[in-house]
């Protein structure tokens, strides 16, 4: 049964306790399906830079942190919840910070550290357009943290949004798609609102401009990567 407005408050509350938690499940196995494809590597940590474990490892404690806010409120622990949330604002900016340095580096090196067949411009445009929206999702749900409604949708944007990583390491080893693994990210956005909507019989505001600017953000990257002057940009960086 969804949980129509005409419900009891407490029900609808249980029912979408549920969907986040389902949800922060399914990053999980995102996340642990794409990144097994790197289980060698993670056995031997010695053949990684340091930037690289430093980059991994954030990424993943941002995908934990995620994980246990949703949890803490499904339990009711609200106190805990806003005492972790202090973290949370931390090791975003700590994404963003080393998520940039690690495309800056993928750059300079080029060669096997870039992924095959896109150029260079595109691919730092790609990354650094997706960590501004990522930012700005973050953010925004910092600013709004007292409005729940707004605040655990968009963290649940940003969360999606970085998954672009497991996704194309899933597809391109498991599968014989060719998909590109924004399309993928977006149709799991897609597969969140239409559950959400079904439940509330209505699309909440949060899920529109949250979603707008993700679905944006790939097709203003690409049109950004034909500029010249970010080619000169490029080739200045690396």
């Amino acid at each position: 049964m969804s949980a129509q407005p005409d419900m009891p408050a407490a029900v609808r509350l249980a029912a979408e306790r549920r969907f986040y938690v389902g949800a922060a499940l399914g990053v999980v196995v995102v996340v642990l399906a794409g990144f097994s494809v790197d289980l060698d590597l993670l056995h031997d940590l010695g053949s990684l830079s340091v930037l690289v474990r430093v980059h991994g490892g954030v990424m993943f404690a941002w995908v934990a942190l995620f994980v246990t806010q949703t949890l803490l409120v499904a339990r009711r622990r609200i106190a805990w919840h806003r005492r972790v949330g202090v973290l949370g604002a931390a090791l975003a900016a700590a994404v963003v910070v080393t998520d940039s340095a690690t495309v800056l580096a993928a750059m300079r090196l080029g060669g096997r550290h870039l992924p095959p067949g896109i150029p260079v411009p595109l691919f730092a445009a790609f990354s650094f357009f997706d960590l501004l929206s990522f930012a700005i999702l973050v953010s925004s749900a910092i600013a709004l943290r007292r409005r729940s409604a707004w605040h655990k949708r968009l963290m649940l944007l940003a969360t999606i949004l970085v998954l672009d990583a497991a996704l194309a390491r899933f597809i391109n080893v498991y599968t014989s798609w060719d998909l590109d693994p924004s399309i993928a990210r977006d149709a799991l956005i897609l597969v969140c609102v239409a559950i959400d909507t079904w439940r509330y019989r209505r699309v909440h505001p949060a899920f529109i401009a949250g979603g707008v600017l993700v679905f944006v953000t790939d097709p203003v990257a690409q049109w950004v990567a034909t500029l010249p002057t970010w080619a000169r940009l490029c080739a200045w960086l690396g």
